[in-house]
């Protein structure tokens, strides 16, 4: 059966939503400005499916969306996204369908991610994108180029690179590839350990980032923080307080007032309020 779209209230491989367009007015109310000056998303490899699950996840191939029709196969597909080495028949059965018949889902799975595939590139019956290594399923990078796995790779690189240029490109793609929660809509258990992990590295990714910026290109350094409290973690304090240590720093007054409001607001829809801490990083600029 050929691939056919997806509906909109599944959760799998779909369009992306259109970004908001950028602000150009400095400290003006919150929106995702610093996203568009930082870049997003990435282009996928010559000849390789692009694989996307930080944010809405989404699969395609040269610019074609490629969507299934069954759940499995969305579901497998994110999963195997995720686990550059891939996962056992009996992980992957046990993480995506406990108590079910596994075996015959993940049969099903793999043959329609297969002919999916090769409709959308082109190849002959026989290709296959979801290969076993011994007991374990995985896609192939020489087939596949996956947000996730760049992602990784740059967490990586920023945490052992010796020189600042270096450590920032690292941060820089970090940022840019970090479109929203890991796999968002998809609110499975076993998503959401994985999902709170990479909103930490990119928060912690951009709180390293605007300290580096923060001596020489203070403005730019706020622009990081502001992507990061509006798209990444609304509800740290370490990012809001730097924030508007640095906005304070420049004399934005009226910014740091703005920010500390935004702070309660973020703060409010969990039940909390603001440290004593956060407060004290306020006063020392607005009395």
């Amino acid at each position: 059966m050929a691939a056919t779209p997806s509906q909109p209230d599944q959760p799998g491989f779909r369009p992306a939503v259109a970004e908001a367009g950028a602000e150009t007015e400095a400290e003006a109310p919150f929106v995702s400005s610093a996203s568009a000056r930082l870049g997003s998303g990435f282009v996928a490899a010559v000849g390789k499916a692009k694989a996307e699950v930080l944010g809405v996840p989404r699969l395609s191939y040269g610019g074609v969306e490629i969507c299934f029709g069954r759940a499995e196969a969305r579901e497998l597909l994110a999963l195997l996204a995720v686990s550059r080495d891939g996962v056992s028949a009996e992980g992957i059965a046990e993480t995506l369908w406990p108590g079910e018949v596994g075996g015959r889902r993940l049969d099903s799975a793999v043959r329609e991610i297969n002919r999916a595939l090769r409709q959308a590139v082109g190849c002959p019956a026989g290709v296959r994108f979801v290969l076993k290594s011994g007991e374990r399923r995985l896609l192939p990078s020489a087939s596949f180029d996956t947000d996730f796995w760049r992602f990784e790779d740059a967490c990586k690189l920023a945490s052992i690179a010796a020189e600042d240029a270096v450590r920032v490109a690292a941060l820089h793609e970090v940022l840019a590839l970090y479109r929203g929660p890991l796999l968002a809509g998809c609110d499975d258990l076993w998503v959401l350990s994985l999902r709170q992990a990479a909103q930490r590295q990119a928060a912690d990714a951009a709180e390293r980032m605007a300290e580096l910026m923060r001596a020489d290109d203070p403005g730019r350094a706020v622009d990081v923080l502001r992507l990061a409290v509006e798209c990444i973690d609304p509800c740290s304090e370490t990012l809001w307080c730097l924030l508007m240590s640095v906005q304070g720093e420049l004399g934005r007054l009226p910014a740091v007032r703005r920010s500390f409001a935004l702070l309660r607001e973020r703060l409010a829809e969990i039940d909390a309020v603001p440290s004593p801490q956060a407060r004290q990083v306020y006063e020392r600029f607005v009395r």
